[in-house]
């Protein structure tokens, strides 16, 4: 199969990532997939759950809201078709890895 997403890089501010969980916190019990802007190009959907929105959440500073930072995402096939990880490098370089199955993600 081929891959959900082509690896990007995503700018991303407190405010966005703020507003992004609170869209995914919504939607729990019917995840969607987020459109995430990229570096370059259009946006991208990507399975995202309110955990890793959190860690990225985390490694952003409410007092400088609008200030963007890079975070690399990608997207690992798992072993089952429609399974597999997406992978959030944070902007420290840190990872933030988390299994999803693409069967509980519908579009926006």
């Amino acid at each position: 199969m081929a891959a959900v997403f082509e690896s990007f890089i995503s700018p991303l501010s407190w405010q966005q990532v703020s507003l992004l969980l609170d869209t995914v916190q919504y939607f729990e019990e019917a995840p969607k997939l987020l459109s995430l802007p990229q570096e370059e190009g259009a946006s991208v959907a990507v399975p995202i759950t309110a955990e890793t929105l959190t860690a990225m959440l985390n490694h952003l500073d409410e007092q400088d809201a609008f200030t963007r930072k890079s975070f690399a995402l990608s997207w690992e096939e798992g072993e089952q078709d429609g399974h597999g990880t997406l992978v959030v490098q944070l902007p420290t370089g840190d990872t933030v890895r988390q299994a999803a199955d693409l069967s509980l993600f519908s579009a926006v």
